[in-house]
């Protein structure tokens, strides 16, 4: 059964794969038919396969930082974000909390990350 401090070690390996831009990585975290739904509104992907393609466009564009704990609740973790978009000036960032449910080996079920597009800012 995953506990919480597995599911933590997920949560931290998945925003060092995202910041190294490793969407296979990032995939083989999830179940393979979990849900993902970036932002909470959209259209809803799933799939392994699914989940890595919308990954291989934003892993390694976008650096990831935790801003506070990663609550876990049962099979369930909540967590802030700063996202920072972009190499060059001018970047933006946004905060995001991002919702994932796991299973009993603490591969990623669905994940539903919380955020608009008015709440873009510019890095700073």
């Amino acid at each position: 059964m995953a506990g919480p401090d597995d599911i933590r070690e997920v949560v931290d390996r998945y925003v060092k794969l995202m910041n190294a831009g490793d969407s296979d990585g990032i995939a083989a975290l999830y179940a393979d038919d979990a849900t993902l739904e970036d932002p909470v509104g959209s259209e809803p992907r799933s799939g392994r396969a699914a989940i890595r393609d919308f990954y291989a466009a934003s892993a390694g564009a976008v650096v990831l930082e935790l801003t506070g704990p990663v609550r876990v609740a049962g099979h369930e973790a909540a967590f802030p974000m700063l996202v920072t978009v972009g190499a060059a000036e001018p970047r933006s960032c946004l905060d995001v909390i991002d919702v994932m449910t796991f299973d009993e080996a603490a591969q990623i079920r669905s994940m539903r990350a919380f955020w608009s597009q008015d709440a873009i800012r510019p890095a700073g």
